[in-house]
């Protein structure tokens, strides 16, 4: 057999030798990340980008982002850092909050209601204004498909003095869960 004959049997034999051969399933090994009752559990558990408008002092475009990056106490306590960032013509501001989030439901759940209240920090552009306020957060989520929801939330900011209505996508890690 020459070198030129041989490449076709050895490519021959491996593809029998493959259809022969079954995938393993992925069993992922116990996680001492994992908490227990009552514990903290710290890791990337979802991420959400939105969109949306505040309706204070005028009406201007919002487009923000938050992860959800621990579990307190329980999977349905949320600790989620998030910003946003909103403007109408040459008046800008950016937000930066962290917040602790409550799930009426499991990520897998078809609705998943939620309610939060954190810290917000706000820098207004036009101006210089700076300040650190209360907000607080409630919306839900739609399944759309396994690993991705609609978000609809309200977030209020300034002890309720800022009104924004954000429209959205969500993913939680593992499809849901």
């Amino acid at each position: 057999m020459t070198h030129g004959s041989r490449l076709p049997a050895v490519l021959a034999a491996l593809a029998l030798s493959g259809s022969c051969l079954r995938a393993q399933e992925f069993q992922p090994p116990s996680s001492s990340r994992e908490s227990g009752p009552g514990g903290l559990r710290v890791d990337l558990i979802g991420f959400s980008t939105r969109g949306g408008i505040d309706i204070s002092d005028g009406t201007s475009l919002v487009l923000g982002s938050a992860l959800d990056v621990a579990e307190l106490w329980s999977p349905v306590v949320r600790l989620r850092p998030s910003f946003e960032y909103s403007g109408s013509g040459s008046n800008t501001a950016l937000h930066l909050a962290l917040e602790v989030v409550y799930r009426f439901q499991p990520d897998r759940a078809p609705a998943i209601p939620y309610v939060g209240l954190g810290l917000g920090y706000f820098k207004q552009e036009s101006g210089g204004e700076e300040r650190l306020w209360p907000t607080a957060a409630m919306g839900f989520e739609l399944a759309l498909r396994p690993s991705f929801n609609w978000l609809i939330e309200y977030h209020a900011l300034d002890r309720m003095g800022r009104h924004r209505f954000l429209v959205g996508l969500s993913t939680r890690r593992g499809g849901g869960g």
